[in-house]
């Protein structure tokens, strides 16, 4: 579909909305909220159900009211780093965009959260996000469970969740939880990326999963054994590690005993280093794969150097340290922009360059749906969301595109990268694109 189209398709959905009547009087009274019951309309377009949501979802912002954003994300805990980096990445593009006017001459405002990776705490912050601070999107929560837990708030005050980061193939399901969108790709199209690269590399190969006790160890240990079987591959017993372990000594040993053809890590890139100099160690000589969540070299590879050499890691943006990004034309506006937002000490991380590409995403949702007929509302946010066609030039494949139920899905397409300590960056050894086909691969894994 051309973009031309997908506006005046989007502008349709708009028009249906006004035919849905809202009831409820507040945010959290006097409504069951969303939470699936969306329709495809003729011209092909998801709209969400607001016939349950309370009434300041249909209800246009005011001339001049700011767009407050809540982030709750990992300031303090196992993931701080990553958290903060988001947040500069947030703070940089929004400066940007209040300093050119805003949206429709509404600034944005950022109001920001600890929940430490705590499930516990991200719905405490979603409570307040949806009460006393009224935001108009939630952008970026981080981790299954914390999705999970704050996916009810969200649906139940009708305040769009976009954005999420989470390799759970759950959260891109309009038709059962239309107010929530995944930004990254689901584990089963990683893993099946990491797969094909490894069956291509090694046919009829043993692969063995070195994996953490979190949500994405398990989003990837359900997916990836039966990808890899699909492929011709022979799975060995997983090596786990316990939860709150720092030393993943006795896992590399177990997993390198088994004389397996490629080791992977599925865990937290916190333990990307101490993997990648076990491995060295141990002399194994075989493929070492690491998940995207280790994708910014500078931040979790280099600190390993030589230990990470030939490592390889499914791609899907590019990483602010890499040396073959230097005269990139988008890498070095992201640069600038964070410079001019005080925020160049985070800039080299990747999840700063993450928030920043997740702001650029949710501010294109955010304008397209100032065209969309009754204006800037919640609900036009998220149908915008859904039917999404725009380009992000800091992606490695910069055009993003969803369509409701039929392909939900962002980001489906990347590159395979292995990482050189020459360069401390990437070499591009491989694509991959599963545009379109994301919903299939999640039922084969």
């Amino acid at each position: 579909m051309t973009r031309t189209s997908r506006s005046m398709a989007l502008a349709s959905a708009g028009l249906l909305l006004l035919g849905v009547a809202a009831c409820g009087d507040t945010r959290s009274e006097g409504s069951s909220g969303g939470g699936g019951g969306g329709q495809t309309n003729e011209e092909g377009q998801f709209v969400v159900d607001t016939s349950a949501c309370p009434e300041d979802a249909t209800t246009e912002l005011a001339e001049g009211e700011p767009i407050r954003i809540g982030t709750s994300q990992p300031l303090s805990g196992p993931l701080a780093v990553a958290g903060a980096a988001n947040v500069s990445g947030f703070n940089a593009y929004i400066e940007k965009v209040n300093a050119d006017g805003g949206i429709d001459g509404h600034q944005l405002e950022l109001v920001v959260k600890d929940d430490a990776f705590d499930a516990a705490r991200a719905v405490t912050n979603a409570q307040a996000f949806v009460g006393e601070e009224a935001v108009f999107v939630n952008l970026s929560q981080i981790g299954t469970p914390q999705i999970s837990a704050t996916q009810p708030i969200y649906e139940q005050a009708c305040v769009p969740q976009l954005w999420s980061i989470t390799t759970g193939a759950a959260f891109a399901d309009p038709e059962e939880h239309e107010w929530t969108i995944n930004g990254i790709p689901p584990a089963p199209v990683e893993a099946k990326a990491i797969v094909d690269y490894i069956a291509e590399q090694v046919p009829n190969g043993t692969v063995a999963e070195i994996k953490g006790s979190d949500a994405l160890a398990e989003d990837f240990g359900t997916a990836l054994p039966a990808l890899a079987e699909e492929a011709g591959l022979t799975v060995q017993e997983a090596q786990t590690i316990p939860a709150g372990s720092t030393n993943i000594d006795a896992q590399v040993s177990a997993a390198v005993a088994g004389e397996p053809d490629a080791i992977v890590l599925e865990a937290l890139p916190n333990y990307a280093p101490g993997f990648l100099t076990g491995l060295a160690r141990a002399g194994y000589d075989g493929l070492v794969v690491l998940n995207s969540s280790a994708n910014a070299a500078g931040q979790w590879v280099t600190p390993s150097d030589p230990a990470g050499e030939g490592a390889v890691v499914p791609l899907f943006r590019k990483d602010p340290t890499d040396p073959r990004w230097a005269d990139d034309p988008a890498v070095q506006e992201y640069l600038a922009d964070m410079e001019a937002a005080g925020e160049s000490q985070a800039a080299q991380f990747g999840n700063a360059l993450d928030g920043y590409n997740f702001a650029v995403m949710m501010v294109q949702n955010l304008r397209d749906a100032v065209e969309l007929e009754g204006g800037l509302t919640r609900a036009n946010v998220m149908n915008a969301a859904w039917n999404m066609d725009m380009e992000r030039p800091l992606m490695i494949n910069p055009q993003n595109v969803t369509s409701g139920p039929e392909d939900p899905y962002a980001v489906e397409s990347g590159e395979m990268g292995a990482y050189s300590v020459e360069t401390g960056g990437w070499e591009s050894v491989g694509e991959w694109d599963y545009s379109g086909e994301s919903a299939a691969i999640i039922g084969q894994g």
